[in-house]
């Protein structure tokens, strides 16, 4: 069976549970992968979180009934797996923007989140080139460590922007033992991104599975002070993802899609759980190293 076709078995289970609970490593037996990789792969490639998802979908279900229907707002929370008035009512307004009660007012607009479907669109895409690759142990470390929920690009771009004008990826690279010339060149209006060396984006989790990022290096053997954050990555194989960048900041996202959607369905790996994630740039080149494991 395809990628596509083991996908949508799992967005079919899931439709088909939206008023039961979801077992998340049944939705991933569905598409034939471990639990941990199947999020990480839906979330880069829808661009938010499996939970977040699930929980659209609910409130889009549950908003019909409550606009279509007389049945009482807590039966129809409680169908939709919220054990209170009141959970349901907040997770209702964030996404519709009104309470379940005014939502029963004639004229008053809704949100609706559609079912996925899944579908290959082919373009005339420049050829990505996939390497293995094992290293040795190693530290690598950063400073403004940001939270994230799913792979928004664009939240990673603001971020870009903001360390490189409030002076931490000069001091990281100082600290690396580079030039931090980014903040002398915005000042004296002369930017030119050739120029600067580029830190490499890491993703990382903690134990509860949250996500973080940061702009990082290799930890240097004199080590750094206090003020950064420092990661132990064991030994690891990676897959190691190359694209043309040609200016172009959406190009690290097409190297997910692709390695999701093309590598991972036909390499008998997946991604190794709790394993930073890290995008590399040069001035032609995006690299994403992708660590994996045997499936």
């Amino acid at each position: 069976m395809s990628f596509s076709h083991d996908f949508e078995s799992a967005i079919e289970y899931i439709e088909e549970n939206l008023t039961n609970d979801i077992d998340f490593n049944m939705v991933a037996k569905k598409a034939k992968c471990s639990s941990y990789h199947f999020q990480r792969m839906f979330s880069s490639i829808i661009g938010i979180p499996l939970s977040e998802y699930i929980r659209r979908r609910r409130i889009t279900l549950a908003a019909i009934e409550i606009q279509n229907s007389d049945i009482k707002i807590i039966d129809i929370a409680l169908k939709y797996g919220y054990d209170s008035h009141s959970s349901f009512t907040r997770a209702f307004q964030l996404i519709q923007g009104v309470t379940p009660s005014k939502a029963r007012i004639d004229g008053v607009p809704l949100m609706a989140y559609p079912s996925l479907t899944f579908q290959f669109i082919l373009k005339g895409v420049e050829a990505m080139q996939y390497r293995i690759i094992e290293t040795q142990p190693y530290k690598v470390f950063g400073m403004d460590v940001l939270q994230t929920d799913g792979w928004e690009t664009e939240k990673f771009s603001e971020h870009a922007d903001r360390v490189i004008e409030n002076g931490s990826h000069d001091a990281t690279n100082i600290a690396a033992g580079f030039p931090g010339l980014a903040q002398e060149m915005i000042e004296k209006d002369e930017w030119d991104v050739a120029k600067i060396h580029l830190l490499q984006a890491i993703h990382f989790w903690d134990e509860a599975g949250n996500n973080y990022f940061m702009y990082g290096w290799e930890l240097p053997e004199a080590g750094v002070n206090e003020q950064f954050t420092i990661l132990e990555i064991p030994l690891t194989s990676w897959v190691v993802v190359t694209a043309k960048t040609d200016g172009d900041r959406l190009v690290i996202s097409r190297c997910y899609n692709d390695l999701y959607v093309n590598w991972f369905p036909n390499s008998g790996y997946e991604q190794a759980p709790g394993r930073p994630v890290i995008e590399k740039y040069n001035a032609k080149n995006a690299e994403l190293w992708m660590p994996i494991i045997k499936k």
